[in-house]
């Protein structure tokens, strides 16, 4: 028997249940399984998750810019720690475009994920479509509209003023 059998079960249950929707999949280690989707699968990822694995808790969706996109990573942990199981962290990657980062919103299926989003929308500018909440989270009101502190490209005015003064 396997150490990661419940990892391998549930790899392949999704793996068989989305087929070719699911670009990547892989156990990363012990109680940590990473798939890699595109908008809107993640939606149905998340459904199914919460249906079949009770997806019960959302802790987190991260954001990335990678210079040519933009990715978010769900963060779930599914089978509830009871009798002899173990919670199990699902991440789906979301790959979108660097340019226009929009994503279907998961708010209306787990309802904590709309704060997340909103910090998603505020440091990287990902609009979540259907999110009817996308108001500043961590930003001040005054910030301004298009400049995202954790995208790549984002530089503090002091940290250009340093690069100008490094030039002359």
């Amino acid at each position: 028997m396997s150490e990661l059998q419940t990892e391998e079960t549930i790899l392949e249950t999704l793996k068989s249940h989305f087929g070719a929707k699911i670009q990547d999949g892989a156990i990363q280690r012990k109680r940590r399984i990473n798939i890699t989707v595109s908008d809107p699968v993640q939606r149905e990822l998340v459904q199914f998750g919460m249906e079949k694995y009770n997806a019960w808790h959302l802790f987190g969706i991260s954001g990335v810019d990678t210079e040519e996109a933009i990715m978010l990573v769900y963060h779930f942990d599914i089978q509830p720690p009871v009798e002899d199981n173990y919670a199990i962290t699902l991440s789906i990657h979301v790959v979108t475009d660097r340019d226009q980062p929009k994503v279907q919103t998961v708010s209306d299926l787990v309802p904590g994920s709309g704060f997340f989003e909103r910090e998603a929308h505020d440091l990287l500018g990902v609009v979540f479509e259907g999110n009817t909440n996308l108001d500043k989270l961590i930003l001040p009101d005054d910030w301004p509209e298009g400049v995202y502190p954790l995208r790549k490209d984002f530089l503090l005015e002091i940290q250009k003023e340093q690069a100008a003064a490094k030039k002359e």
